[in-house]
């Protein structure tokens, strides 16, 4: 049994760091300390069946019974304190968390989950709900009373708004909900990207519970809603498309308009020994600047790396916004000792949570356990050693003391104890109301009411502030032509919400070889015009994604990783796109680089050698101009190009061109027909059981139209497939399988789709049956390779002669998940002078690329693969 050698105050009662300047005082003479009570979580470090307690950013559901929700009178060690939920749930075990305060200091929100149900399923368990206490009525009552209201989803993370209004997190999805229903799906919650529980998304609703409004409209979660001094809402997105798995800050009106990025992006590798972090809840400090908590998800232990985030001059921890200067880092520690979010033992204890005090005197009320380790059994103080890391960590002892930096002191609140977290700090102190911000003035009605938006592009060309091409040459007509421009459209791309299983169970086959995609539906295409500028209509709040197309609609920009969401009648401009490589703030109005498509300095007749009846104003991009003189342009589903810039008296326009899957001969993709009279709702859908296999089993046999001999056979499947017209088995064309038979990797997915995106063996025909191709295997020099018994010495067959090893051959796939141009071992056959130049139209082509680019899925909805 490890035994204590202090008792507890002793544990307690020591210097903070061996270095530190900061002193134990008694009991604090102040006003907040004597005046104002406070609120925190006490919850059990371990569960019932001796689990530690680990809280879950990607999982906000999680019910940890056992958390009790305390209000203590005043910050004195020793004041009275109160349970406020006993009454209600008499003993029985809940969970709390989440807990926030009213700009008058009276009223406090918090996340509650009742107790679980004995013997009842777990979608029917009660969910995450809000809750109030108010100081004045001391009364204790959900915020939405209609018991199944409440029960519509897990509400968590509340935050006021100015108006009185409450921002929180929730699983209800009620306008996503909506918009599923316009593009005529079921209506249902969808799952986050990882497909393992509920998205959480920011919705707003009256102080009473009602009039609940969806303002974000991620894939993944959208957390901790904070209110800024300025009326804008600061909250932690999970980025979590594709290869992307991070959790970085934006900012929104409480509308949901101007929904950017701000900070985090390339800063994850910034905790103690450049672990991996997340930015999770912003805290608002009295003067304004904002703090976080930096801690590691696969992290053990509980302890944070407290730091301040110079968020108003930068984006990134080494990235400044324009025309500003960071002379340290962005992240600096919020407070002056050691303390992070490792798991050696560090002198100056452990900080794991924290509230700033609003009063101006630089308090913090925190969270903090001692260092503690053992010593040969026994729990020792880290002050005690010259090397505490050389020891394993001790269980902590997380109690809530009050941090002065003026006086470089820590004041005990409420001692912890063992097998216990003291967390959520706060101090029903007033503060100041942010600024109330109204919904954005500059919305379209006419837009809002159609559920539509802008997409405004000063140029494609424009990565950061830096041009990725001339802009001024390739805008000129003169200059440059429509084929010689490297960018001729852009793709938008919506993600498909995945219904949990209560809906539609959708097994792992169905989204391919390859999941990272999940299922993708085409929103639409838009000409991009020679300065490379941008402005389309396009649906609001529908996470949407963007591709850069070239003349034959293949991707030539890499995936994008990042949703972006418009809100209703809101016009979203940027100045450009991003690369990977590139840090600056990407879509932070406030802190873009300029344009490097600033448009003419004053109104004239042209742009530079163009069109004098498209005359543009100052400042105008050529979409812009087009937008303003010929109406707004909308999406469409085909490649549709038409020379409107090109002075015909200086030089004859370049040919119109269009690639449309209205001329495919096989099944159309599902919801073409809507793009005849484009809506918000218009969907594209590909599945490759319906829409791309045909391609390969279309008749494409040439007659002689006069003998009606058969003069050429250019059906897919004649060729390759594993038997010929008799039935005999063949080895098909150049090793690929294009027939619907049942793969032999997956039963469920055709052998045509295998066979052209994953590797396969190289085929024989021996005795009339097809088996796998054998050679001797060779070493790294080429040398053959020989059986050898453990020893190492060759083992000889039957005639004493050495035995070969024989190894198949890999026949590599001729088409990638990462899309069309990654794909070129396909695509190159039916290019000029290759080997199937002809076989497939253009519309054929495309119709792969865009599939190919989309991420190759089987199935692009969960409700076109039938259920087991």
């Amino acid at each position: 049994m490890i035994k204590h050698t202090f008792l507890l105050l002793a544990c307690l009662y020591v210097l903070v760091g061996c270095n530190a300047d900061i002193s134990v005082q008694d009991e604090p003479n102040d006003p907040v300390a004597q005046e104002y009570p406070l609120a925190f979580v006490a919850r059990p470090l371990f569960d019932q069946d001796g689990n530690p307690y680990q809280p879950n950013l990607v999982a906000p559901e999680t019910f940890n019974p056992g958390a009790k929700l305390f209000l203590k009178q005043n910050a004195f060690a020793q004041s009275a304190e109160r349970e406020l939920l006993a009454e209600i749930f008499a003993g029985a075990l809940y969970d709390v968390k989440d807990l926030t305060l009213s700009p008058d200091g009276n009223t406090l929100l918090f996340a509650l989950r009742p107790p679980e149900l004995e013997n009842v399923p777990e979608e029917l368990q009660p969910s995450w709900s809000l809750w109030r206490y108010s100081l004045s009525s001391n009364t204790v009552a959900p915020v939405i009373t209609d018991p199944l209201l409440a029960e519509q989803g897990h509400d968590v993370s509340p935050g006021f708004l100015a108006d009185g209004r409450i921002v929180f997190s929730s699983t209800r999805q009620q306008k996503a909900r909506q918009i599923l229903l316009d593009e005529f799906k079921p209506q249902y919650s969808g799952l986050h990207e990882d497909l393992q529980g509920p998205a959480f998304n920011l919705h707003v609703m009256n102080a009473d519970g009602s009039e609940i409004e969806q303002i974000s409209f991620n894939l993944s979660h959208d957390l901790y809603p904070v209110v800024l001094a300025d009326g804008h809402i600061l909250y932690s997105r999970w980025d979590n498309q594709s290869d992307r798995n991070m959790f970085n800050w934006y900012q929104m009106r409480p509308d949901g308009s101007a929904n950017q990025l701000v900070y985090g992006w390339h800063s994850h590798q910034t905790g103690a020994a450049n672990s991996q972090v997340d930015f999770a809840k912003p805290r608002v400090l009295a003067n304004g600047e904002i703090a976080a908590l930096l801690r590691s998800r696969n992290q053990q232990s509980l302890n944070t790396l407290p730091v301040q985030i110079a968020l108003a001059i930068a984006s990134d921890n080494e990235q400044p916004l324009y025309q500003e200067v960071l002379n340290l880092p962005a992240q600096t520690p919020l407070l002056p000792w050691s303390f992070d979010n490792s798991d050696r033992p560090e002198a100056a204890g452990l900080v794991q949570d924290m509230f700033a005090l609003r009063d101006g005197s630089e308090r913090f009320l925190v969270s903090w356990s001692p260092c503690r380790v053992v010593v040969d059994e026994v729990i020792t103080s880290c002050n005690q050693l010259d090397d505490p890391g050389a020891f394993p960590a001790a269980s902590p002892l997380y109690g809530l003391w009050l941090f002065d930096l003026v006086k470089q002191t820590q004041v005990p609140v409420k001692l912890g104890a063992e097998q216990q977290l003291l967390s959520d700090p706060l101090v029903l102190q007033q503060y100041s109301r942010p600024v109330f911000l109204p919904a954005n003035p500059d919305a379209d009605a006419e837009l809002a009411t159609k559920g539509e938006a802008i997409l405004d592009i000063r140029s494609v060309y424009d990565i950061g502030g830096e041009a990725l091409l001339p802009v001024a040459q390739l805008a000129d007509p003169m200059q440059t032509s429509a084929a010689e421009r490297p960018v001729r459209y852009l793709s938008l791309v919506r993600g498909v919400p995945i219904p949990p299983e209560e809906v539609r169970e959708v097994p792992n086959f169905a989204f391919g070889v390859n999941r990272r995609q999940l299922m993708r539906e085409l929103v639409g295409i838009v000409p991009v015009q020679p300065d490379g500028s941008v402005r389309v209509k396009v649906p609001a709040n529908v996470p949407l994604a963007l591709s850069l197309l070239n003349s034959d609609g293949q991707a030539v920009s890499p995936q994008h990783q990042q949703w972006i969401t418009l809100a209703a009648g809101e016009t979203l401009s940027c100045n450009g796109c991003h690369a990977a490589n590139n840090t600056r703030p990407h879509g932070r109005i406030s802190g873009e680089w300029p344009s490097i498509n600033p448009g003419p300095a004053s109104a004239t007749a042209s742009f530079p050698n163009a069109n004098p009846l498209l005359p543009p104003n100052a400042g105008e991009t050529m979409a812009q101009t087009m937008a303003r003189l010929l109406g707004e342009q909308t999406l469409s589903a085909g490649l549709r190009f038409e020379d409107i810039w090109t002075d015909p008296a200086l030089r004859q326009p370049d040919p119109s061109e269009q690639n449309l899957f209205a001329d495919l001969l096989t099944t159309a993709p599902v919801g073409l027909e809507c793009f005849d009279s484009w809506q918000a709702a218009c969907r594209l859908r590909v599945d490759y059981p319906t829409h791309i296999q045909p391609l390969w089993q279309l008749d494409r046999r040439q007659f002689d139209l006069l003998t009606s001999e058969l003069l050429r056979d250019n059906t897919c499947v004649s060729c390759h497939s594993r038997t010929d017209a008799a039935g005999n088995s063949v080895v098909p064309a150049a090793q690929l399988e294009l027939t619907d038979q049942a793969s032999d990797i997956q039963a469920e997915h055709f052998a045509s789709y295998r066979e052209l995106l994953s590797n396969d063996n190289e085929q024989e025909l021996i005795g009339g049956v097809l088996v796998d191709r054998l050679v001797q295997a060779v070493d790294g020099d080429g040398n053959p390779v020989f059986l050898r018994d453990a020893d190492g010495e060759l083992i000889l067959d039957e005639n004493g002669d050495p035995i070969p090893v024989m190894v198949t051959v890999t026949v590599p796939a001729s088409m990638r998940v990462a899309g069309s141009r990654a794909s070129s071992r396909f695509f190159q056959q039916f290019e000029l002078g290759g080997s199937h130049q002809g076989y497939l139209s253009p519309a054929e082509l495309r119709l792969l690329s865009h599939w190919l680019d989309m991420g190759a899925q089987y199935y692009n909805s969960p409700f076109a693969v039938e259920p087991d």
